[in-house]
């Protein structure tokens, strides 16, 4: 079964529809789970590891509500198994468990009474993998699943590389998304209009990014998030991180500089970093616990077993007051260049009419 698709022109805010925040009420979370084949560079030796990193994440996410686990389908059946019943598990094409950047992007009506979803392009992170025809179908399999009529894009767009206030302001990275291996037919106007049409945002912030990070040229999701409208979570790496300290010290000026949809300046909130974390060797090592995810009444990241959890444990608990926080053993994810964000995508709650 497919999404249906329209075939009128689409804009979301004359649709009356908008990107809520994470932090808004939530139906599931999406959470992919990892493929070996064709993807070793990314797991190696480690896989049996990384399913068990998976499968602890979505037992914990289906503690707060539904965990909806998409599994290329030869491997469906394992899945299930560490997951355990509280999981739901679908097997489905994608190849890859970074759901988050080629699944859809799901939008609600202003009264949280209607769902629908953005499915954008999708062509690996710049054609940095393949296969990916199944990633590329995603948004199309999960909009179905959910329910939710699906509005396509051509424009190539990860999710993972902005976030939203709900407020109408859209932050993200010129690194991601003005780089040549996605769209580069379009100018940053043309890329702005098409972040408003489809996902209803009025005020585009851009950061500088981070262009060496290997895998998505620099994603926002390990830089800074929105916390709530005018407050942004900003990972701080400190002075002895070289070049990644400053290429982050340029982005919170940015910040600083910066105004939302509002007119508000950002109140920011640093996030520590780990120091010491073990990489397994990997080039892509994700060691950051910016790359979370929200659930109703909690907020999850990655213990990394080193001083800093502790500290990022206290600044989540100030964040997001109220919320249980939970850093997890999950650190064998980032081996492959991300983490809990990147391998899941939220789909909010609507109420349904009888």
């Amino acid at each position: 079964m497919m999404a249906a698709m329209t075939n009128q022109p689409f804009d979301a805010t004359a649709a009356g529809l908008h990107m809520p925040p994470e932090w808004a009420p939530q139906a599931a979370t999406w959470l992919g789970w990892p493929v070996l084949a064709g993807r070793e560079a990314l797991w190696g030796d480690h896989y049996p590891q990384v399913c068990q990193a998976f499968a602890l994440l979505a037992r914990t996410v289906a503690r707060y509500q539904r965990c909806e686990v998409a599994a290329h389908a030869p491997l469906a059946a394992e899945a299930r198994r560490l997951c355990g019943p509280t999981v739901r598990v679908h097997a489905l094409a994608l190849e890859d468990n970074w759901v988050r950047d080629c699944g859809p992007i799901f939008l609600v009506d202003a009264a949280a009474q209607r769902l629908a979803a953005a499915g954008f392009a999708f062509n690996a992170w710049g054609e940095k993998y393949q296969p990916y025809g199944g990633c590329a179908r995603l948004a199309d399999d999960l909009a179905a699943l959910a329910g939710a009529p699906l509005h396509r894009s051509p424009m190539v767009l990860e999710g993972g590389s902005f976030y939203v206030d709900g407020e109408g302001t859209l932050l993200t990275t010129e690194s991601c998304l003005l780089h040549p291996n996605r769209n580069p037919h379009l100018t940053r106007a043309e890329i702005e209009a098409e972040l408003r049409r489809m996902l209803g945002v009025r005020h585009i912030v851009w950061l500088p990014g981070h262009a060496a990070e290997v895998e998505t040229d620099g994603h926002v999701d390990g830089i800074a998030s929105f916390v709530a409208p005018g407050r942004i979570l900003f990972n701080a790496p400190g002075p002895d991180r070289g070049a990644y300290h400053l290429a982050m010290a340029e982005n919170r000026r940015a910040l600083e500089l910066a105004r939302d949809a509002q007119g508000r300046r950002f109140e920011l909130i640093d996030l520590p970093a780990p120091r010491g974390a073990p990489t397994w060797g990997s080039p892509r090592f994700c060691d950051t616990y910016a790359n979370y995810i929200l659930v109703n009444g909690a907020v999850i990241s990655t213990a990394f077993g080193v001083a800093e959890d502790e500290a990022a444990r206290a600044v989540f608990a100030r964040a997001f007051p109220g919320r249980d926080v939970h850093l997890l053993d999950i650190a064998a994810i980032s081996m492959g260049g991300g983490a809990s964000h990147c391998s899941t995508q939220q789909q909010p709650f609507v109420e349904t009419r009888p």
